[in-house]
């Protein structure tokens, strides 16, 4: 038998089997429950109070709607339950809103408000609720697929399923969980945790640490005191005012940072910007591009193929290693150890402080030499050329490829400089890049 034979066959066994139970009653259709096409939305609300003593926690759970609870002065706790229903006319719509009601249980750790939601088969309904309470009382949300807003309360812990979440003026700590739509955090009092997936994160005027866990979004923050923690691939980052410092697991995305404490950060494919720091920088990163600027710390830079423009850097120690990218620091001081393979180093340190040492391979090295200050010098390139253009004398030796410089050598209670590289020039310049 062919398979459109089989097919056809199927079909009409299907077939024979329907009509024998339609004919015989076991069948029954509410076509109007079940077609769609013309249904029509119509509202109704339901509301209650739930008096004193109240216990310290509020728990609500709800689906297919929104939830929004309100810190106030008094000392009860009032609903109203917004019941959203799709019917085909209001007589029938009246009769599931009849039927769909809030329910609460009170015990002596919290009080649960939910709906009877789960009694319907079919769900072709929205419940939101609206909620006050006394301020920072503690409150628990359970939802999905509609907004949940908390406003003075105390201690909140929200999962919200597909919806956005909005959190003002929380008197404690904030832990939630959503996905594919916006977290907005401002004014929390305490430490704030917020895992999610697809969804940005915008946090203002947080006291204390923030965790963040997304992907595929956008984070703003602005005015953290204490430590930021996020882990985020594919998501922009700007932070502004964080005085208690990041640290950043990233990639793909750029990373903006401005008027931050310590910066450590683990990216691959990132930009990196941060200005006015206030502590030490660690940057492990790769294909892509880090640029800082003020910065009173100490530094620690590596990756494959990472560029560096770093101006302004005051510190212990800076080291950066990196490949095939151009690597330029302006007005630096510190310990200074630099390791780079195929790609330009450009230096104009301050007067230094300590010793400067460059070791690079196919890298063609710029020294902008402090002005009117003398240190001792010993430059090296195998396959390359020295070019002294310094006022002062310099003695060069060559042999077997290698070119050696040295200057200032009766310098030797200063700061050392060594520069080596092959296969390209090493340049000594008086003044500045500028």
């Amino acid at each position: 038998m062919k398979a459109k034979e089989i097919i056809i066959l199927i079909l009409v066994v299907a077939a024979g089997i329907f009509f024998t139970h339609a004919k015989t009653g076991k069948l029954r259709f509410d076509w109007e429950d079940y077609v769609a096409f013309d249904w029509n939305a119509y509202a109704f609300e339901e509301s209650g109070v739930i008096e004193a003593p109240l216990p310290a926690l509020l728990k609500v759970t709800n689906a297919h709607g929104s939830v929004e609870i309100a810190g106030t002065t008094e000392d009860r706790i009032t609903f109203t339950l917004k019941k959203k229903i799709w019917r085909r006319n209001e007589a029938r719509a009246r009769q599931v809103a009849e039927s769909l009601h809030p329910i609460f249980d009170r015990d002596g750790e919290a009080i649960k408000l939910s709906t009877n939601r789960s009694e319907f088969k079919k769900r072709n309904f929205e419940t939101s609720f609206r909620i006050t309470c006394p301020e920072n009382m503690g409150v628990e949300v359970m939802n999905s697929h509609g907004l949940v807003k908390v406003e003075a309360v105390g201690n909140s812990v929200i999962s919200n399923r597909h919806g956005r979440v909005v959190a003002t003026d929380v008197r404690g700590e904030v832990e939630l969980e959503n996905t594919y739509e916006p977290v907005e955090l401002e004014n929390i009092q305490s430490r704030c945790r917020v895992k999610s997936r697809h969804a940005d994160v915008t946090a203002r005027s947080v006291r204390g640490e923030m965790a963040i866990e997304t992907s595929y979004a956008r984070i703003d923050l602005r005015d953290i005191e204490k430590k930021v923690t996020v882990n985020a691939p594919h998501t922009a980052v700007v932070g502004q005012n964080l005085a208690g410092g990041v640290e950043i697991q990233n990639s793909y995305e750029p990373i903006t940072l401005l008027r931050v404490g310590p910066v450590d950060i683990r990216a691959r494919h990132c930009s990196v910007e941060a200005d006015e720091v206030g502590g030490n920088v660690r940057i492990d990163n790769r294909y892509g591009r880090v640029k800082l600027n003020d910065v009173r710390g100490s530094i620690w830079i590596s990756g494959k193929n990472l560029a560096l423009d770093g101006r302004a850097i005051i510190g212990e120690e800076i080291h950066v290693s990196s490949s095939y990218e151009d690597v330029e620091l302006v007005d630096f001081s510190g310990k200074a150890t630099i390791a780079v393979s195929h790609g330009k180093v450009l230096l104009s340190p301050l007067p230094l402080t300590a010793p400067l040492d460059v070791r690079c391979d196919y890298s063609p090295i710029v020294l902008y030499w402090p002005e009117e200050e003398k240190y001792p010098l010993e430059a090296r390139t195998k396959n390359g050329k020295i070019q002294w253009r310094l006022p002062g004398e310099i003695h060069i030796e060559e042999e077997d490829n290698l070119t050696t410089a040295r200057a200032f050598v009766e310098m030797g209670d200063r700061p050392k400089i060594s520069l080596f590289t092959t296969y390209s020039n090493i340049r000594l310049e008086a003044g500045s890049p500028r």
